[in-house]
């Protein structure tokens, strides 16, 4: 009777060290860094393709949508994508022998690689990815499984994509300059068309339209030296005379503008750098592991950044392209100083409102929303572009400075970038309240 005892109390042992076994090994498949890791990826993607901080965005968006799509329907305390459009149908999971954290990475590769151009360099981060698997001695049929899984997220997320107008504006005609006084014109030194004229038709997530929250007027233009305009006009040109080493150092950390067309002699190249996206992403990712958020908590936030950027470039485009207000360097080299330059590379598009300012202030108020009021942190997402990390005290502070910081490059007015904020809030308040994708 003792040896039969024995017997299933050893059995009974083994079986809870191979399911223990079994469930560490399924949980420790992925980690929140596999996710950090692959958005770096991507974002390398991005950089290397030159896609504009509109087209940048969305990117983000969908690929981020597609991982969290899938580890949402692994936990009751987030709310799945899907259940918020009726237009996007997702399978579920459970009916699959597929782990959730490696069908979340394989539905963001396969996602991803069908919006950038330089797939091969998520093909090669695959490449390696497989060979961790391998490493880890991982389940051929789990990793099977969920690569199939995954893909048909992404194939769902790519077909849901395809509605959001982005394939068809890429024929419409390009913009047409209006000729009046104070509209925008191509500006120094390049004379490029205007970027992205139609983004206000794309499909924004969460906005009910492009319109929702236009800011006050612009300043009345009017060349009057007792005139409000002329004011702000010698805010501008003053500012660039009047910099110190820090605010120049500020304009160059937050330039985030990745069609600067350089020139030495007769050549001329494209330098590469982050979209304003891109940055804001990168703060997310400082925080999310400053505070140790989880796979899933990772993925929430990615998503939530990702579309408060979304669609604060789609309220921003739309009163600019609206507005068509003209860039200070145009004004300032016809009437003031023909030999005046800003210190950045002005952006070809309308000047009103600035971008800076309203995607970074939708960014801010949505990981504050997550993160919290007082987060101080030391941002190092310029470093890799030969600039220096700079501190902030909150998300607030770093998008207050990311608005300034275009006035004292010499490429903003400053009702640009006051109405700006106050626009990208509203956005920022607004993707929040409507998608609560966080039940608990």
């Amino acid at each position: 009777m003792r040896n039969i005892n024995l017997f299933f109390t050893l059995i009974l042992v083994l079986t809870l060290v191979v399911s223990c076994n079994s469930s560490s090994k399924r949980e420790d498949i992925i980690s929140v860094d596999d996710l950090h890791v692959w958005n770096e990826t991507l974002e390398a993607a991005i950089v290397n393709d030159f896609f504009s901080p509109p087209v940048a965005a969305r990117i983000y968006s969908y690929s981020n949508i597609a991982a969290y799509e899938v580890l949402s329907k692994n936990d009751s305390n987030y709310r799945q994508f899907s259940s918020l459009f009726n237009d996007l149908k997702t399978s579920d999971i459970k009916e699959k022998n597929a782990d959730a954290g490696l069908s979340a990475i394989f539905a963001f590769y396969y996602t991803g690689n069908r919006l950038v151009y330089s797939t091969n360099i998520l093909k090669d981060k695959m490449d390696t990815f497989r060979l961790s698997l391998k490493d880890k001695n991982i389940d051929e049929n789990i990793v099977t499984q969920s690569e199939e899984y995954g893909k048909s997220i992404a194939d769902a997320i790519i077909a849901w994509s395809s509605k959001d107008i982005y394939s068809e504006s890429r024929s419409f005609p390009k913009y047409k300059l209006v000729d009046k006084e104070d509209g925008w014109t191509p500006t120094p030194p390049d004379y490029a068309d205007a970027m992205e004229p139609h983004w206000s038709k794309i499909r924004p997530f969460t906005l009910d339209s492009a319109q929702q929250f236009r800011p006050q007027a612009p300043t009345a233009y009017d060349m009057d030296t007792n005139s409000l305009f002329y004011k702000e006009l010698m805010v501008v040109y003053h500012a660039i005379e009047q910099n110190d080493e820090d605010r120049v150092s500020i304009a160059k950390f937050w330039d985030c503008n990745p069609l600067v067309m350089k020139h030495q002699g007769h050549v001329t190249f494209a330098e590469k750098k982050l979209t304003p996206g891109g940055h804001w992403e990168n703060i997310a990712r400082i925080a999310m592991k400053a505070n140790k958020f989880d796979l899933v908590q990772s993925a929430y936030t990615y998503v939530m950044v990702s579309i408060a950027l979304h669609d604060g470039f789609i309220s921003c485009w739309d009163e600019k392209f609206r507005r068509n207000y003209i860039r200070p360097v145009t004004v300032i080299q016809k009437y003031i100083n023909e030999d005046w330059s800003p210190i950045l590379y002005t952006p070809n598009f309308p000047e009103y409102p600035s971008g800076h300012s309203v995607v970074s202030s939708s960014a801010a108020f949505v990981l504050t929303k997550i993160v919290g009021t007082n987060f101080s942190f030391v941002d190092s997402t310029e470093v890799p572009y030969g600039t220096a990390p700079r501190s902030f005290e909150s998300f607030y502070d770093a998008a207050d400075e990311a608005a300034v910081s275009r006035m004292y490059g010499g490429i903003h007015f400053m009702p640009a970038i006051e109405n700006g904020k106050v626009q990208g809030r509203k956005v920022g308040n607004h993707v929040f309240e409507t998608l609560q994708l966080k039940i608990k």
